[in-house]
Protein backbone atom coordinates (compact mmCIF):
# COMPACT_ATOMS: atom_id res chain seq x y z
CA UNK A 1 0.00 0.00 0.00
CA UNK A 2 1.52 3.26 -1.30
CA UNK A 3 2.42 6.09 1.94
CA UNK A 4 -0.55 8.47 0.52
CA UNK A 5 -3.36 5.80 0.55
CA UNK A 6 -1.66 4.44 4.27
CA UNK A 7 -1.94 8.06 5.00
CA UNK A 8 -5.32 8.65 4.03
CA UNK A 9 -6.81 5.63 6.22
CA UNK A 10 -5.22 6.70 8.87
CA UNK A 11 -6.86 9.85 8.85
CA UNK A 12 -8.28 11.17 11.72
CA UNK A 13 -6.97 7.94 13.96
CA UNK A 14 -4.20 9.77 15.39
CA UNK A 15 -6.85 11.98 17.14
CA UNK A 16 -7.56 8.84 19.35
CA UNK A 17 -3.84 9.91 21.10
CA UNK A 18 -4.22 13.38 21.30
CA UNK A 19 -7.88 12.81 22.69
CA UNK A 20 -7.02 10.97 25.56
CA UNK A 21 -3.69 12.49 26.23
CA UNK A 22 -5.51 16.23 26.39
CA UNK A 23 -8.67 14.92 28.68
CA UNK A 24 -6.30 13.33 30.34
CA UNK A 25 -4.51 16.32 31.38
CA UNK A 26 -7.54 18.45 32.27
CA UNK A 27 -8.93 15.76 34.51
CA UNK A 28 -5.58 15.93 36.65
CA UNK A 29 -5.21 19.62 36.38
CA UNK A 30 -9.47 20.09 37.58
CA UNK A 31 -8.37 17.38 39.99
CA UNK A 32 -9.37 19.79 43.08
CA UNK A 33 -12.72 20.09 41.57
CA UNK A 34 -13.80 15.96 40.95
CA UNK A 35 -11.64 14.56 43.44
CA UNK A 36 -13.76 13.83 46.36
CA UNK A 37 -15.97 12.23 44.11
CA UNK A 38 -13.50 9.95 41.52
CA UNK A 39 -10.48 9.47 43.78
CA UNK A 40 -10.12 6.15 46.02
CA UNK A 41 -11.65 6.34 49.70
CA UNK A 42 -11.76 4.11 52.87
CA UNK A 43 -13.74 1.68 51.49
CA UNK A 44 -13.55 -1.89 51.64
CA UNK A 45 -11.37 -2.19 48.61
CA UNK A 46 -8.87 -0.49 49.70
CA UNK A 47 -7.45 -3.85 51.15
CA UNK A 48 -6.19 -3.88 47.11
CA UNK A 49 -4.78 -0.25 47.44
CA UNK A 50 -1.13 -0.14 46.16
CA UNK A 51 -0.49 3.36 45.88
CA UNK A 52 0.14 6.73 48.04
CA UNK A 53 -2.19 9.73 48.22
CA UNK A 54 -5.69 10.37 46.40
CA UNK A 55 -5.94 10.10 42.57
CA UNK A 56 -8.45 10.67 40.09
CA UNK A 57 -9.69 7.15 38.83
CA UNK A 58 -12.09 8.24 35.85
CA UNK A 59 -9.87 7.57 33.42
CA UNK A 60 -12.34 5.93 31.23
CA UNK A 61 -13.64 9.31 30.50
CA UNK A 62 -10.35 9.94 28.72
CA UNK A 63 -10.23 6.32 26.56
CA UNK A 64 -13.75 7.09 25.50
CA UNK A 65 -13.07 10.51 24.98
CA UNK A 66 -9.92 9.76 22.73
CA UNK A 67 -11.91 6.87 20.78
CA UNK A 68 -14.94 9.49 19.94
CA UNK A 69 -12.47 12.05 18.69
CA UNK A 70 -10.66 9.59 16.27
CA UNK A 71 -14.40 8.44 14.90
CA UNK A 72 -15.37 11.80 14.74
CA UNK A 73 -12.45 13.05 12.83
CA UNK A 74 -12.16 9.84 10.79
CA UNK A 75 -13.07 9.22 7.43
CA UNK A 76 -12.40 5.22 6.28
CA UNK A 77 -14.13 1.92 5.62
CA UNK A 78 -13.78 1.33 9.23
CA UNK A 79 -15.51 4.33 11.28
CA UNK A 80 -18.15 2.30 11.40
CA UNK A 81 -17.63 -0.33 12.77
CA UNK A 82 -15.43 1.72 15.18
CA UNK A 83 -18.76 3.97 16.31
CA UNK A 84 -20.97 0.75 16.62
CA UNK A 85 -18.01 -0.96 18.88
CA UNK A 86 -17.85 2.38 21.33
CA UNK A 87 -21.40 2.63 21.20
CA UNK A 88 -21.82 -0.97 22.90
CA UNK A 89 -19.29 0.24 24.81
CA UNK A 90 -21.10 2.97 26.69
CA UNK A 91 -23.40 0.51 29.12
CA UNK A 92 -20.91 -1.03 30.99
CA UNK A 93 -18.54 2.24 31.19
CA UNK A 94 -21.33 3.85 32.69
CA UNK A 95 -21.78 1.07 35.42
CA UNK A 96 -17.98 1.00 36.04
CA UNK A 97 -17.90 5.45 36.56
CA UNK A 98 -20.62 4.80 38.95
CA UNK A 99 -18.52 2.24 40.92
CA UNK A 100 -15.53 5.02 40.44
CA UNK A 101 -17.92 7.61 41.42
CA UNK A 102 -17.94 6.41 44.66
CA UNK A 103 -21.61 5.31 43.92
CA UNK A 104 -19.93 1.58 45.37
CA UNK A 105 -22.02 -0.19 42.50
CA UNK A 106 -21.83 -4.16 43.34
CA UNK A 107 -19.85 -6.58 40.63
CA UNK A 108 -23.01 -8.63 39.87
CA UNK A 109 -24.21 -5.22 38.68
CA UNK A 110 -21.03 -4.28 36.89
CA UNK A 111 -21.24 -8.09 35.46
CA UNK A 112 -24.84 -7.05 34.43
CA UNK A 113 -23.65 -3.90 32.58
CA UNK A 114 -20.88 -6.01 30.51
CA UNK A 115 -23.63 -8.39 29.69
CA UNK A 116 -25.73 -5.64 28.44
CA UNK A 117 -22.50 -4.04 26.28
CA UNK A 118 -22.70 -7.77 24.86
CA UNK A 119 -26.16 -7.76 23.85
CA UNK A 120 -25.72 -4.36 22.15
CA UNK A 121 -22.65 -5.18 20.23
CA UNK A 122 -24.51 -8.37 18.94
CA UNK A 123 -27.29 -6.81 17.54
CA UNK A 124 -25.52 -3.65 16.45
CA UNK A 125 -23.03 -5.95 14.49
CA UNK A 126 -24.74 -8.64 13.79
CA UNK A 127 -22.05 -11.16 14.87
CA UNK A 128 -21.21 -13.50 17.12
CA UNK A 129 -18.10 -16.35 17.91
CA UNK A 130 -18.66 -19.03 15.57
CA UNK A 131 -16.42 -21.47 16.72
CA UNK A 132 -13.72 -21.55 19.71
CA UNK A 133 -11.30 -24.51 17.81
CA UNK A 134 -12.65 -27.24 20.13
CA UNK A 135 -13.80 -30.45 17.97
CA UNK A 136 -17.51 -31.13 19.66
CA UNK A 137 -17.81 -27.26 21.10
CA UNK A 138 -17.88 -25.62 18.01
CA UNK A 139 -20.49 -28.47 16.49
CA UNK A 140 -22.87 -26.59 19.66
CA UNK A 141 -22.00 -23.61 18.04
CA UNK A 142 -24.51 -23.99 14.71
CA UNK A 143 -26.68 -23.79 17.06
CA UNK A 144 -27.17 -19.68 17.18
CA UNK A 145 -28.78 -19.52 20.50
CA UNK A 146 -25.80 -21.42 21.58
CA UNK A 147 -23.21 -19.57 19.95
CA UNK A 148 -24.83 -16.11 20.92
CA UNK A 149 -24.88 -17.56 24.98
CA UNK A 150 -21.31 -18.52 24.57
CA UNK A 151 -20.23 -15.04 23.09
CA UNK A 152 -22.33 -13.18 25.90
CA UNK A 153 -20.65 -15.28 28.65
CA UNK A 154 -16.94 -14.71 27.02
CA UNK A 155 -17.39 -11.16 26.23
CA UNK A 156 -18.73 -10.45 29.22
CA UNK A 157 -15.69 -12.24 31.08
CA UNK A 158 -12.68 -10.72 29.52
CA UNK A 159 -14.35 -6.88 29.97
CA UNK A 160 -14.62 -8.01 34.04
CA UNK A 161 -11.24 -9.55 33.49
CA UNK A 162 -9.60 -6.18 32.66
CA UNK A 163 -10.75 -5.02 35.91
CA UNK A 164 -9.58 -7.54 37.77
CA UNK A 165 -5.53 -7.00 36.83
CA UNK A 166 -6.38 -3.13 37.50
CA UNK A 167 -4.41 -2.88 40.31
CA UNK A 168 -0.74 -1.50 39.50
CA UNK A 169 0.24 1.64 37.31
CA UNK A 170 0.89 0.47 34.12
CA UNK A 171 -0.78 -3.18 34.24
CA UNK A 172 -4.47 -2.72 32.89
CA UNK A 173 -3.16 -0.36 30.68
CA UNK A 174 0.08 -2.18 29.59
CA UNK A 175 -2.02 -5.38 28.91
CA UNK A 176 -4.18 -3.46 26.85
CA UNK A 177 -1.71 -1.67 24.65
CA UNK A 178 0.09 -4.93 24.43
CA UNK A 179 -3.78 -6.83 23.29
CA UNK A 180 -4.37 -3.90 20.72
CA UNK A 181 -1.06 -4.12 19.39
CA UNK A 182 -1.02 -7.46 19.01
CA UNK A 183 -4.10 -7.94 17.70
CA UNK A 184 -3.11 -5.56 14.76
CA UNK A 185 0.11 -7.20 13.68
CA UNK A 186 -2.57 -10.32 13.17
CA UNK A 187 -4.72 -8.78 11.17
CA UNK A 188 -1.78 -6.62 8.90
CA UNK A 189 -0.37 -10.33 8.22
CA UNK A 190 -3.51 -11.76 7.12
CA UNK A 191 -4.72 -8.56 5.56
CA UNK A 192 -7.24 -7.60 7.57
CA UNK A 193 -7.63 -3.60 6.90
CA UNK A 194 -10.28 -3.25 8.77
CA UNK A 195 -9.14 -5.14 12.01
CA UNK A 196 -5.96 -3.49 11.84
CA UNK A 197 -7.36 0.02 12.06
CA UNK A 198 -9.96 -0.55 14.65
CA UNK A 199 -6.99 -1.90 16.81
CA UNK A 200 -5.28 1.02 16.41
CA UNK A 201 -7.71 3.30 17.52
CA UNK A 202 -7.59 1.40 20.88
CA UNK A 203 -3.88 1.45 21.25
CA UNK A 204 -3.57 5.34 20.84
CA UNK A 205 -6.29 6.19 23.14
CA UNK A 206 -4.59 3.55 25.59
CA UNK A 207 -1.74 5.59 24.85
CA UNK A 208 -2.92 8.54 25.60
CA UNK A 209 -3.92 7.55 28.89
CA UNK A 210 -0.76 5.57 29.83
CA UNK A 211 2.09 8.33 29.57
CA UNK A 212 0.21 9.99 32.29
CA UNK A 213 -0.55 6.55 34.19
CA UNK A 214 3.05 5.28 34.07
CA UNK A 215 5.37 5.60 36.14
CA UNK A 216 3.76 7.87 38.45
CA UNK A 217 -0.04 7.28 38.67
CA UNK A 218 -1.59 10.68 38.39
CA UNK A 219 -4.61 9.38 37.04
CA UNK A 220 -6.12 5.60 37.27
CA UNK A 221 -7.63 3.81 34.47
CA UNK A 222 -10.57 3.04 36.81
CA UNK A 223 -13.58 0.61 36.74
CA UNK A 224 -15.02 2.09 33.97
CA UNK A 225 -11.99 2.38 31.42
CA UNK A 226 -10.95 -1.18 32.42
CA UNK A 227 -14.52 -2.50 31.97
CA UNK A 228 -14.61 -0.47 28.38
CA UNK A 229 -11.12 -1.83 27.06
CA UNK A 230 -11.85 -5.62 27.90
CA UNK A 231 -15.27 -4.94 26.19
CA UNK A 232 -14.00 -3.36 23.11
CA UNK A 233 -11.03 -5.62 22.17
CA UNK A 234 -12.80 -8.58 23.05
CA UNK A 235 -15.02 -7.45 20.64
CA UNK A 236 -12.89 -6.69 17.89
CA UNK A 237 -10.79 -9.96 18.90
CA UNK A 238 -14.50 -11.44 17.73
CA UNK A 239 -14.42 -9.88 14.37
CA UNK A 240 -11.17 -10.91 13.92
CA UNK A 241 -12.00 -14.67 14.31
CA UNK A 242 -14.73 -14.33 12.40
CA UNK A 243 -13.19 -12.59 9.19
CA UNK A 244 -10.07 -14.76 9.04
CA UNK A 245 -10.62 -18.38 9.68
CA UNK A 246 -7.47 -19.35 9.35
CA UNK A 247 -6.58 -17.70 12.75
CA UNK A 248 -7.20 -19.89 15.48
CA UNK A 249 -8.95 -19.33 18.80
CA UNK A 250 -6.08 -20.33 20.97
CA UNK A 251 -3.81 -18.12 19.36
CA UNK A 252 -6.67 -14.86 20.25
CA UNK A 253 -6.71 -16.51 23.67
CA UNK A 254 -2.64 -16.41 24.03
CA UNK A 255 -2.95 -12.72 23.05
CA UNK A 256 -5.30 -12.48 26.24
CA UNK A 257 -3.69 -15.02 28.24
CA UNK A 258 -2.76 -13.08 31.65
CA UNK A 259 -6.01 -11.17 32.07
CA UNK A 260 -8.14 -14.12 31.40
CA UNK A 261 -6.04 -16.86 33.95
CA UNK A 262 -5.68 -14.38 36.25
CA UNK A 263 -9.50 -13.70 36.23
CA UNK A 264 -10.07 -17.64 36.15
CA UNK A 265 -7.83 -18.21 38.58
CA UNK A 266 -8.93 -16.02 41.51
CA UNK A 267 -12.46 -17.47 40.83
CA UNK A 268 -10.94 -21.06 41.65
CA UNK A 269 -9.03 -20.19 44.96
CA UNK A 270 -11.94 -18.31 46.18
CA UNK A 271 -14.13 -21.02 45.39
CA UNK A 272 -11.27 -23.21 47.07
CA UNK A 273 -11.12 -21.07 49.98
CA UNK A 274 -15.00 -20.66 50.73
CA UNK A 275 -14.66 -16.94 50.11
CA UNK A 276 -17.89 -14.80 48.35
CA UNK A 277 -16.50 -13.94 45.07
CA UNK A 278 -17.16 -10.23 45.05
CA UNK A 279 -14.38 -9.75 48.49
CA UNK A 280 -11.47 -7.86 47.82
CA UNK A 281 -8.45 -9.26 48.90
CA UNK A 282 -4.96 -9.05 48.16
CA UNK A 283 -3.84 -12.43 46.82
CA UNK A 284 -3.73 -11.84 43.35
CA UNK A 285 -0.43 -12.25 41.39
CA UNK A 286 0.23 -8.88 40.75
CA UNK A 287 -0.29 -7.45 44.48
CA UNK A 288 2.08 -10.52 45.33
CA UNK A 289 4.13 -9.31 43.93
CA UNK A 290 4.28 -5.86 44.94
CA UNK A 291 3.87 -6.49 48.69
CA UNK A 292 7.33 -8.33 47.74
CA UNK A 293 9.14 -5.68 45.94
CA UNK A 294 7.81 -2.97 48.41
CA UNK A 295 9.92 -4.89 51.16
CA UNK A 296 13.27 -4.67 49.66
CA UNK A 297 15.07 -1.66 51.21
CA UNK A 298 15.55 -0.38 47.60
CA UNK A 299 11.66 0.85 47.70
CA UNK A 300 11.15 1.13 51.17
CA UNK A 301 10.25 4.71 51.23
CA UNK A 302 9.14 5.24 47.31
CA UNK A 303 5.48 3.06 47.25
CA UNK A 304 5.33 4.72 43.94
CA UNK A 305 8.33 3.15 42.32
CA UNK A 306 7.70 0.23 43.64
CA UNK A 307 4.08 -0.05 42.48
CA UNK A 308 5.26 1.31 38.40
CA UNK A 309 8.66 -1.49 39.16
CA UNK A 310 6.50 -4.64 39.90
CA UNK A 311 4.60 -3.91 36.86
CA UNK A 312 7.68 -3.99 34.44
CA UNK A 313 8.45 -7.09 36.34
CA UNK A 314 5.05 -8.53 34.97
CA UNK A 315 5.56 -7.35 31.26
CA UNK A 316 7.13 -10.50 30.40
CA UNK A 317 4.09 -12.93 31.44
CA UNK A 318 1.46 -11.49 29.36
CA UNK A 319 4.31 -10.23 26.67
CA UNK A 320 5.20 -13.76 25.70
CA UNK A 321 2.01 -15.73 25.45
CA UNK A 322 1.03 -12.43 22.78
CA UNK A 323 4.88 -13.43 21.27
CA UNK A 324 3.43 -17.29 21.05
CA UNK A 325 0.53 -15.95 19.61
CA UNK A 326 2.10 -14.44 16.75
CA UNK A 327 4.22 -17.11 15.94
CA UNK A 328 1.58 -20.01 15.91
CA UNK A 329 -1.73 -18.31 14.96
CA UNK A 330 -2.57 -20.35 12.20
CA UNK A 331 -1.58 -23.80 14.24
CA UNK A 332 -4.30 -24.68 16.71
CA UNK A 333 -2.53 -27.87 18.43
CA UNK A 334 0.83 -25.48 18.82
CA UNK A 335 -1.27 -22.46 20.45
CA UNK A 336 -3.40 -24.97 22.70
CA UNK A 337 -0.63 -26.64 24.10
CA UNK A 338 1.87 -23.86 24.76
CA UNK A 339 -1.32 -22.15 26.42
CA UNK A 340 -1.51 -25.20 28.53
CA UNK A 341 2.26 -24.70 29.60
CA UNK A 342 2.15 -21.49 30.65
CA UNK A 343 -0.82 -21.76 32.54
CA UNK A 344 0.89 -24.48 34.57
CA UNK A 345 3.63 -22.07 35.01
CA UNK A 346 1.54 -19.35 36.09
CA UNK A 347 0.49 -21.56 38.99
CA UNK A 348 3.59 -23.34 39.69
CA UNK A 349 5.00 -19.47 40.02
CA UNK A 350 1.94 -18.28 42.04
CA UNK A 351 2.46 -20.60 45.01
CA UNK A 352 6.20 -20.79 44.80
CA UNK A 353 5.59 -17.13 45.49
CA UNK A 354 2.81 -17.44 47.87
CA UNK A 355 4.92 -19.82 49.65
CA UNK A 356 7.93 -17.49 50.46
CA UNK A 357 5.58 -14.86 52.49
Amino acid sequence: MELEAITRFLSGYDNALFGSFLVSILIIISRSIHLRYSARGLREVEVQRSHVGATPRIGGVAIIAGCIYAWYNSDNFSSNYLGLIILSGIPVLIFGLLDDLHFKIRPIYRLLGAAISSVVAIILLKTWLNRVDVLFVDQLFLLSPLAILFTIFATTGVSHSFNVIDGLNGLSLGVSLSTSFFLMVIAWITSDALVVLLCLVFFLSSLGLFLLNFPWGKIFLGDGGAYFQGHCLSWVAILLLVRNPEITAWSILLIFFWPVVETVFSIYRRVNKKKPASRADREHFHQLVFDKIKRLKLFHRNSTFANSFSTFLILPAFITPSLLALIFYNATIYAFIFFLGLFAIYIYTYYKMKASF
